[in-house]
């Protein structure tokens, strides 16, 4: 439901807020949607826009949230998806493909799944259109960066990792095609992360050394440092310590040495920082089945970690229930257990559920099945189930 303030908005206001914001004339604003000056100064004095179509559009061009112009929902599938060829409809794209990934960071999958397909449309008609024209090679590299979208949340909202591997080789085959070393990497390294959830570490530690190869000697620390941890929990999956930890000690070095050079893909990945590393370490520990260290190193991460962050707080807590459960904690585990479901559940990642479910399989096949919180979790697991 529409909020009172939002039936209030006078639409025509609006418009014109917007469009100055963007230091765009009357005119300017007439001819990038096709039609003569008067309709638009029409337009501005009207309280509603009657024509939902057009409505859309302004949300397109001049960035004005959807609500504020009385519209919920996905746009209808008949709204136009071409856009004026200039500087500012790409820089319309380009913001608002990182725009999604900060918005999938903070709050998850959920927040940017509704209205994605009608994202993939608008880029891909950009794309289109572009084709021989100087902005050709950006609108492929935002395409690129979309699919790497489309494939997260396929892997952690829908556990479709068919689909999540066919959006990566959409992004993969694109950052190929126009030889940007810093996207083939991202994508490799998106591969890896799908190929860990579907619990194949050998797959993905291939993937991720290829994005780590593809990068060996370019400017871009932030991202080889996320390569090396998400190596080291890979090697620390299969079992091979020694692999594990010069891989995370290596991306130490790479934070000890970083410089401040500007990365387009650093808004791909979660926060660099010693935090994460330390974080890394204490997941790592736990697959290598040391779990008071992995306890201890987890807890010190979580402290520093960026707590807007939902999703990588709701990872780094299942990790942590998994630990306690490792050393026996049944009441410590089910408390982690019910926060991660909590969190898991608002951003949508349906990866995390399942992790707490296969925990809570694990915990009625084991020796403390009839201890209270156990049951508890089995309780707090079916309703979140209806």
């Amino acid at each position: 439901m529409y909020s009172n303030v939002a039936r209030e908005m006078h639409h025509g206001r609006t418009v014109v807020e917007y469009r100055k914001a963007k230091g765009w004339t009357q005119q300017r604003l007439a001819d990038e949607l096709g039609v003569e000056l008067r309709t638009v100064q029409r337009m501005e004095q009207l309280a509603m826009i009657k024509d939902i179509e057009r409505r859309w559009f302004l949300v397109g061009l001049l960035g004005i949230p959807a609500i504020l112009l009385g519209l919920e929902g996905k746009p209808p599938p008949r709204v136009s998806t071409n856009f004026a060829l200039n500087e500012d409809s790409i820089g319309y794209l380009e913001n608002g493909i990182v725009l999604r990934w900060e918005m999938h960071k903070i709050a998850g999958s959920i927040s940017v799944a509704h209205g994605l397909d009608m994202w993939m449309n608008e880029v891909g008609a950009f794309v289109k259109a572009t084709q021989g024209k100087v902005w050709h090679t950006r609108s492929l590299a935002v395409l690129s960066i979309s699919y790497l979208l489309q494939g997260s949340i396929a892997r952690s909202m829908k556990l479709n990792y068919d689909q999540a591997h066919e959006a990566i080789q959409n992004a993969l085959s694109i950052a190929r095609e126009i030889d940007d070393p810093e996207l083939i990497a991202s994508a490799l390294f998106r591969e890896g992360v799908t190929f860990l959830n579907q619990d194949k570490p050998q797959k993905a530690i291939t993937s991720l050394t290829g994005a780590f190869d593809t990068i060996h000697g370019r400017p871009f620390p932030v991202l080889r440092g996320h390569i090396l941890k998400l190596l080291s929990e890979a090697h620390a999956r299969a079992q091979q310590p020694q692999e594990c930890w010069r891989s995370v000690g290596l991306a130490e070095s790479v934070l000890e040495h970083q410089k401040q050079l500007p990365e387009r893909s650093s808004f791909l990945q979660r926060e660099f920082s010693l935090a994460s590393v330390t974080a890394q370490k204490g997941v790592n520990a736990a697959f290598l089945h040391d779990y008071q260290r992995a306890v201890s190193l987890i807890n010190k991460g979580l402290a520093a970690c960026n707590p807007t962050f939902i999703p990588t707080r709701a990872r780094l807590l299942v990790q942590k229930a998994e630990a306690f459960y490792g050393l026996g904690e049944i009441d410590s585990c089910v408390i982690h257990a019910e926060e991660v479901l909590t969190l898991a559940r608002s951003v949508g990642s349906n990866k995390t559920v399942s992790r707490v479910k296969s925990l809570h399989t694990s915990l009625v096949q084991s020796r403390w099945k009839n201890e209270p919180g156990v049951a508890r979790l089995g309780a707090l697991l079916a309703m979140h189930s209806l």
